[in-house]
């Protein structure tokens, strides 16, 4: 009955220890709990069995170990797992209708970003200066990118 337990234990730990790699990567309960396991499997073989059946239980649990990450790290077990799609969109630019001079009616309150209607648009904006209330008449100040800076008339 002590084999089947050290035997027990020791495999529970290393499927543990696999379910820690492959499904739940970090440090949580299940690889410190095949931690845990390993070493009772081989304190109990130690304890049972004498010295030589437990150091043989500890140098095969550590080859049965290394074996499992030689082979984790070896085959093409990353490439089925990891992500594979490619974010190819950017960001929503400015139209080129909109140009530094413009005028705008805010819709939301800027504080210091907002809503702003521009060109039958509605758009993001920054007020430069301050708190602009809504239905206000600002001006385009700057446009770098998808940003607008606004400036109250």
């Amino acid at each position: 009955m002590s084999a089947f337990l050290v035997i027990l234990l020791i495999a529970i730990g290393m499927a543990l220890i696999v379910v820690e790699v492959v499904v739940l990567p970090g440090i949580t309960l299940a690889g410190i709990a095949g931690i845990i396991l390993i070493a009772a499997g081989v304190f109990v073989s130690f304890s049972a069995f004498g010295d030589t059946v437990g150091i043989v239980s500890l140098i095969g649990s550590s080859l049965l170990f290394i074996v499992f990450l030689i082979y984790a790290l070896r085959a093409k077990t990353w490439n089925r797992l990891s992500l594979k799609s490619e974010i190819d969109s950017k960001v929503n630019l400015v139209d080129k209708d909109i140009q530094v001079g413009d005028t705008a009616v805010t819709l939301s309150r800027l504080a210091p970003m907002g809503k702003i209607r521009i060109h039958n648009t509605i758009v993001e904006a920054k007020s430069i200066l301050g708190l602009i209330d809504e239905n206000r008449t600002v001006k385009v100040l700057e446009i770098n990118g998808n940003r607008i800076v606004v400036q109250e008339e």
